[in-house]
């Protein structure tokens, strides 16, 4: 049996997510407790607190928080799984990927998203800006839209989700044009996100080199796996990936190119991180294939259960 492993991105965190884990597996545990060591962020508090819920979508806490959750997550279960394939993160998640793979350390990815999450908020708040989720549109009507708002701001195509999903991004004037352009031509669905910034657009240029100057001084070593990057749809190299992932913040990040590349290589496809979003772009994407997804121990338990083919 192969498997292909999917690593959540931001966007998917929740108050509450993997108490029970916590609570009950002691792997998970020590992992999320040396994570909050390097951090100097209490994560169970981050993550548990009802309290803490605004300051967990804060993006520079909302990085590391879920990195470390995913993790923690792979380290559960990677003496559980069958032949990995290939991994793929959804932006945010190509650290995680990464670190299950080898190319770098949990601790070493933890500083990395700290600094990332630091770098993007601050980009954020320089320029308002917002992204939308348009449905159901073919994406050269989509680049269309962007293309007539340019007189008015920046706008771009940021997330290619799936087939139906894609997500623009950019100045809030110039995304609202491309909205009422897309409204015009009879598109039904259009749903803004809740996100600080306009994320994968060139917006978040002035984090760019801050972040590359600390990818620049890791040793990369080679991964046991290929981690497939939803920027280049190649797999990532030791050579290029301080490039890639600095590139990856300007650039359109095409999940469903990514995950096509599984197609008749996997059995099936695990997301690991908090919620299933991932899972169900895939599941949009690519069909005949087991999906699972692992965030609780109700979640881990049925998927090795599945796993195991009891």
């Amino acid at each position: 049996m192969k498997v292909g492993l999917l690593f959540s991105g931001q966007g998917a965190q929740k108050t509450g997510m993997g108490k029970d884990l916590y609570q009950q597996n002691a792997t998970y545990k020590t992992v999320i407790d040396h994570a909050s060591q390097i951090l100097e962020i209490d994560l169970p508090k981050l993550y548990f607190d009802p309290a803490a819920t605004d300051q967990l979508s804060e993006t520079r806490y909302t990085q590391p928080a879920i990195v470390a959750m995913s993790c923690a997550l792979y380290q559960v279960v990677k003496n559980e799984l069958p032949t990995v394939t290939a991994g793929i993160g959804l932006s945010l998640g190509e650290y995680s990927a990464l670190v299950a793979s080898g190319f770098m350390s949990t601790e070493q990815a933890l500083k990395l998203v700290r600094l990332r999450g630091e770098l993007m908020q601050q980009a954020s708040e320089s320029q308002p800006s917002k992204m939308v989720a348009v449905m159901n549109t073919a994406t050269d009507l989509i680049q269309e839209a962007c293309d007539s708002a340019k007189t008015t701001g920046l706008v771009t195509i940021a997330n290619i989700n799936t087939p139906k999903q894609v997500v623009i991004g950019g100045e809030v004037a110039a995304v609202d044009v491309a909205v009422v352009y897309l409204e015009a031509k009879g598109v039904k669905r259009l749903v803004p996100l809740r996100v600080s910034g306009a994320f994968h657009t060139p917006l978040m240029q002035p984090a760019q080199a801050k972040l590359h100057d600390a990818l620049a001084k890791l040793e990369w070593q080679e991964g046991f796996f290929p981690v497939i990057s939803t920027t280049t749809g190649e797999p990532f190299s030791t050579g290029e990936l301080t490039q890639t992932l600095t590139q990856q913040l300007v650039s359109t990040t095409r999940f469903t190119d990514a995950i096509q590349q599984l197609n008749g290589q996997v059995d099936a496809v695990i997301e690991l991180g908090p919620g299933k979003t991932l899972m169900g772009f895939a599941r949009k994407t690519v069909k005949g294939i087991d999906y699972y997804h692992i965030d609780d121990v109700k979640t881990l338990n049925e998927t090795l259960t599945a796993l195991r083919g009891e």
